[in-house]
């Protein structure tokens, strides 16, 4: 598991799953200092190991949060 507690507001969690001989990623991206519901993201990137899975869940997950980060903060 990959935890990044503050990345542009949003704590992010990654954890590998084993799916099919290969690994994916979940992405857990959450509005930090609110009670809001976390954003769930299923990323297939068919990695051979769950860390390298991970990794490519965090920069999906950033990226995630580079395009909707500043629009939940300010409520636009």
């Amino acid at each position: 598991m990959i935890v990044e507690p503050d990345y542009r507001h949003h704590r992010i969690e990654v954890t590998a799953q084993h799916v099919d001989g290969a690994w994916d990623a979940e992405a857990r991206i959450r509005q930090t200092l609110t009670e809001a519901k976390p954003h769930v993201e299923r990323v297939t990137c068919r990695k051979a190991t769950a860390q390298v899975a991970e990794e490519r869940g965090l920069i999906y997950a950033r990226r995630w949060g580079d395009r909707h980060g500043d629009s939940r903060i300010t409520g636009r």
